[in-house]
């Protein structure tokens, strides 16, 4: 066998090509701090075999010392990963890796660097020590300090959704490409519209005036929300901004609130009662780290009001999961930070938009970019993974793992909540909330229709608003199936067939959710009467992921008949539309004469012969695309059709049904 070496210094994601094979190479955290772990996957891309038959790593220090000598990687279909704990003594700077990677028909050899270094941080670290230029700050005058150093990046954070809460809508249908968001006519099924909740909302944003109505300027981005997991905050609040109401309960409660300016602005300060004694500003400007697991939880993972509450895949414990709650983020698994899949590179732009989300602001990471389109040893699987199914359906078996998630709330039965509206105590309506939860499945190709403050809703045919829905069809070439979480709530209905935002403070603060869709009325300048409906979002559920040895067996989904009846499996395929087929298509002769297969047996060797699946889960032809006598002359010259015979070669070929075919 030939071997072709190539070797080059790249950074990591890009791809090494050998002739018609090639290697993408991905080291994760990076950069990464002593003593903490770095997943290294290298995967092989291109004309290849199915699985590799070696996979070896060498790690070179930044003084070219060699710490990992030909090591066996751990192999799974063309990726191959190695979990590296950084030496507590290693040295700082730029380490090298090189990967070769054979699969019995080709060799590969790639080498790509990481950053080893004081500060870096991981996945849930709460932080590192700063670079020496931090170490030199002598004073802190607030995001101006950062700024003296950091324009450009204050800049685009100043441009990114976590700075407007709002921005672009490429993949949302109803839109018609405006720029929406929390900020702009967002309203969701959970605390509603958090443009009237102000403070309740507000206290988490990365804005360090809250979200006033104008637009922030750059010394409005608190740097330290993100890059320094010690630092607290809270808002200034004003004796002279307080309301007084008597509640449900008869109770007369007087409410005090955040201080604002006659733009809208908020005043936050350090909230030292929550950091370690003797904690300065300083000493966080000197320590700053790139965000960590614990930085983003800071604000995800008590979105909703409560740890676990909204999304249902993760909460506070996935800053240090166990690795059935989260392969991907344990310690004892790959120990990733949010930003290994969720890059920041693009100008503090975030990619990953779930389904009940409006903004898209930068590529959405994906599974393949770490294993491979074909990242199992098995055809059969990779035929799942490379078709309609996604890797999250057999890799998150349930989602609420590390709390209870909420399934639904009812605002017009309302609960006290001690802990709401800054821990002055509100209420909030009944929830439904439950742990270990099967997700429900829907066909998503990326774009989703999500309500917006304004647009008229109907009902479907069970009454139910659908405030987020995912798109996608079966077997339509560009959706798979996904885990979603479905959440429930009532909402009120304008006469006009409008959502009514509430003003939800005065829902907080009196448990009357009829007087806060009066003040929301108010606030909209609407007037008539309302009817409070059912309405639901689906979520997407993409975090959570389980290890391998957790996904589910052939006999879980499948019972090998062609109908596998709805309930029976983790899959309703009926309700998926897969057992929608002609009659024709199940006896065989839609394509050619009679044949006696079992359900398996047809469906590998269609499969082997790359029919895309609509070729038979889908209506009988309703005719052709042009005369027969012309048919073939529109693809070739001096073509005739030959029967069966000239069908099978076009199947062969893989030439689409609708090619020649109306449906």
């Amino acid at each position: 066998m030939n071997i072709v070496l190539a070797t080059s210094v790249m950074i990591a994601s890009q791809a090494l090509s050998t002739g018609n094979s090639g290697m993408i190479m991905t080291a994760a955290p990076n950069p990464v701090s002593q003593g903490q772990t770095m997943l290294i996957t290298c995967k092989g891309t291109g004309h290849r075999q199915d699985s590799l038959q070696k996979a070896e790593i060498t790690i070179t220090d930044s003084q070219d010392n060699i710490t990992v000598d030909t090591t066996a990687m751990d192999r799974n279909g063309l990726s191959a990963t190695y979990a590296y704990i950084i030496p507590a003594q290693g040295a700082d700077g730029s380490w090298k890796y090189t990967c070769n990677l054979n699969d019995g028909k080709h060799n590969e050899i790639g080498t790509s660097t990481f950053t080893v270094g004081p500060g870096s941080g991981n996945g849930g670290g709460g932080g590192g020590n700063g670079s020496s230029a931090h170490q030199s700050i002598q004073s802190y005058n607030g995001p101006a300090t950062c700024i003296a150093c950091h324009q450009v990046e204050a800049e685009e954070m100043l441009n990114s959704l976590h700075m407007q809460w709002s921005g672009p809508t490429p993949d949302l249908t109803n839109s018609n490409g405006k720029h929406l968001g929390k900020a702009v006519k967002g309203i969701n099924t959970f605390c509603t519209y958090a443009m009237s909740s102000k403070g309740a909302c507000f206290s988490c944003h990365v804005r360090a005036d809250g979200n006033a109505p104008h637009p922030p300027n750059i010394n409005d981005v608190d740097c330290l929300m993100c890059h320094n997991d010690t630092y607290q905050r809270k808002f200034v609040t004003d004796p002279n901004n307080a309301a007084t109401v008597t509640n449900v309960l008869g109770e007369t409660k007087t409410y005090v609130f955040g201080k604002v300016d006659s733009r809208g602005n908020y005043t936050s300060v350090p909230d030292f009662d929550k950091m370690p004694a003797g904690t300065t500003m300083v000493d966080l400007a000197r320590t700053v780290h790139p965000p960590t697991r614990k930085s983003c939880l800071r604000c995800h993972a008590k979105a909703g009001g409560a740890d676990w509450t909204k999304r249902g895949d993760m909460g506070l414990s996935t800053a240090d999961p166990t690795v059935d709650e989260d392969v991907h983020m344990s310690p004892n698994g790959a120990d990733l930070s949010c930003t290994a899949c969720h890059s920041t590179q693009g100008g503090h732009k975030v990619g990953g938009r779930g389904i009940d989300l409006r903004v898209t602001e930068a590529q959405a990471p994906t599974c393949q970019a770490c294993h491979t389109s074909s990242p199992h040893s098995d055809k059969v699987l990779n035929r799942h993974a490379q078709g309609q199914v996604s890797c999250q359906v057999c890799h998150i078996r349930t989602f609420g793992k590390g709390g209870a998630t909420e399934m639904s709330r009812d605002w017009s039965i309302p609960h006290w909540n001690p802990a709401f509206c800054s821990g002055q105590g509100g209420f909030v309506g009944e929830e439904v909330k439950e742990s270990f939860v099967k997700p429900e499945y829907v066909w998503f190709d990326g774009t989703s229709s999500v309500y917006n403050i304004g647009e008229t809703i109907s009902p479907d045919s069970q009454g139910i608003y659908h405030m987020a829905t995912a798109n996608g069809n079966a077997f339509d070439g560009n959706s798979k199936i996904v885990p979603i979480k479905r959440h429930f709530s009532t909402m009120p209905l304008h006469e006009s067939g409008t959502i009514v935002p509430p003003s939800i403070m005065w829902m907080f603060m009196t448990g009357d959710f009829d007087l806060a869709v009066q003040k929301g009325m108010e606030e909209q300048g609407l007037s008539g009467n309302y009817s409070i409906v059912d309405a639901d979002t689906e979520m997407l559920i993409t975090h959570g992921v389980e290890p391998k040895e957790s996904a589910p067996s052939c006999t879980e989904c499948h019972d090998f008949s062609g109908r596998t009846p709805d309930g029976t499996g983790m899959v309703p395929f009926t309700r998926l539309g897969y057992h929608k087929v002609p009659a024709r298509v199940e006896s065989c002769t839609l394509c050619h004469g009679s044949k006696s297969f079992s359900w398996e047996q047809t469906h590998t060797k269609h499969a082997g012969f790359g029919m895309a699946c609509i070729s038979c889960h889908t209506g009988e032809p309703t005719g052709l695309v042009k005369a027969e006598s012309q048919l073939c002359s529109q693809c070739h010259d001096r073509k005739s059709w030959e029967g069966p015979k000239s069908h099978e070669k076009h199947v062969k070929k893989e030439v689409k049904c609708l090619a020649c075919h109306t449906f």
